[in-house]
């Protein structure tokens, strides 16, 4: 096969990319995204050959780093098309794989912008290794659908147009069209799992069925193509497991199905978790041990309440503010109003309050009566006329103080309906 189909899908174009957005191939040198680049450069319409640009990573992991760079900048110059080169720091914690994707990521985030796509040079052979990484790791069903060939990224889209074309059709459009191209000799190392995967299975598996890479990215893609609407319908299905403030109610859902409808749950958050992470959860809000379970991620938390789950922002003590007279003030998770001049600071310890019948009663307590959730107790405004608590929220108002509070909470932060 001397020449590679056409692989530019216009409707994907037509969908993706805005009016004046860039086309950003994300190129390495290497003979994938070199060919990647060359495709585009040599079958996109006149009309969008101005806006294809490309961007190289510069991780300084090899000794040849610097060598690539030369190369990626010469290739561009014959193509005519605009380099971008940005420098970046990989740390040595943890994975470096992982964290080169990362950094690489992050580099890429600062190029793509509204209506912009970036083009990755993937393709069957690297969706077959990843299947097998998945499966290898104990994946379900959304781990084996692989590599997606479209997904949104920063304010544009990621586009690999190669996912269905084999690594040994690149290599021979490559060599039909006397490209150049360097090699990266971490590709090699069995230091990394992938690079097991593919010279001691693949590989071996090719030479008994040199179309298995091709049979397996198929299968990816046809598992996409049946997951987008099973995905659909089990949205449609996890409404009926979510109360109106939107936790979900562990008592209507059936044992065996927890861990699934949990990972919906979440995922319909934006929250993407292991299967063992997921375990944990379960096991976690499922146990009548603790009254208060918590799990922290990096940029959310999970919380019960009345035998729900709520997916919660991380929070930090409100700070201290004035609430003008007749002015409305607006906090990250409310608004409030007042007839008075007040202080809204941060729940104050060890107080009593006066109830409407005369008694008092610890503020402790009087939240618990009130079945304020957990995470709301720090978050509602204590309104303050002086050095005297006169109003939480429009919740509770000192009998001796003569004023008027309103106030609203917003959906950043869940409130059940208590009120």
């Amino acid at each position: 096969m001397s020449e590679m189909m056409n692989v530019i899908d216009r409707s994907i174009l037509k969908r993706h990319l805005g009016e004046g957005g860039k086309l950003l191939v994300a190129y390495s040198g290497g003979v994938d995204s070199h060919v990647l680049l060359h495709h585009f450069a040599s079958n996109l319409p006149d009309s969008l050959r101005p806006f294809l640009e490309a961007i190289h990573v510069h991780h300084g992991l090899s000794a040849n780093a610097d060598v690539w760079v030369t190369h990626c900048k010469q290739q561009c110059e014959m193509l005519a098309i605009p380099l971008h080169i940005e420098h970046v720091e990989v740390s040595k914690n943890g994975s470096v794989e992982e964290n080169a994707r990362n950094a690489r990521y992050q580099a890429f985030s600062k190029y793509v912008g509204e209506g912009d796509v970036l083009l990755q040079g993937h393709h069957a052979n690297d969706q077959a290794e990843t299947v097998l990484f998945r499966l290898e790791r104990g994946a379900g069903t959304r781990g084996i659908q692989g590599i997606p060939v479209v997904r949104e990224f920063n304010r544009g889209v990621i586009w690999r147009p190669l996912l269905e074309v084999s690594r040994q059709d690149i290599e021979q459009y490559a060599q039909y069209n006397n490209l150049k191209w360097v090699e990266d000799e971490s590709n090699y190392t069995l230091a990394h799992r992938r690079n097991v995967l593919r010279h001691s299975v693949l590989q071996s598996w090719q030479a008994h069925n040199s179309n298995i890479a091709m049979a397996i990215a198929s299968s990816a893609t046809l598992i996409q193509k049946e997951m987008a609407v099973f995905d659909r319908l089990a949205h449609e299905a996890l409404q009926e497991y979510l109360n109106s403030d939107g936790g979900l109610l562990l008592e209507k859902v059936v044992c065996p199905e927890l861990e699934f409808w949990v990972s919906r749950f979440l995922r319909a958050h934006g929250v993407s978790l292991t299967a063992p992470q997921v375990m944990s959860v379960v096991k976690m809000f499922s146990s009548s041990s603790d009254k208060q379970p918590a799990y922290r991620g990096q940029d959310f938390r999970l919380a019960r309440y009345a035998d729900a789950i709520y997916v919660l922002p991380h929070t930090e003590s409100p700070s201290t503010m004035v609430l003008e007279a007749g002015e409305w003030l607006h906090r990250k998770y409310d608004r409030l109003y007042s007839d008075h001049s007040l202080t809204v600071k941060a729940r104050p310890e060890g107080e009593t309050i006066k109830l409407s019948n005369g008694r008092h009663r610890p503020l402790k307590k009087w939240l618990q009566d009130q079945r304020i959730p957990a995470w709301w107790r720090e978050q509602l405004p204590y309104l303050f006329d002086g050095t005297t608590l006169v109003a939480i929220a429009d919740l509770w108002i000192d009998p001796n103080w003569h004023g008027t509070v309103m106030w609203y909470p917003n959906d950043k932060l869940p409130w059940p309906s208590t009120r």
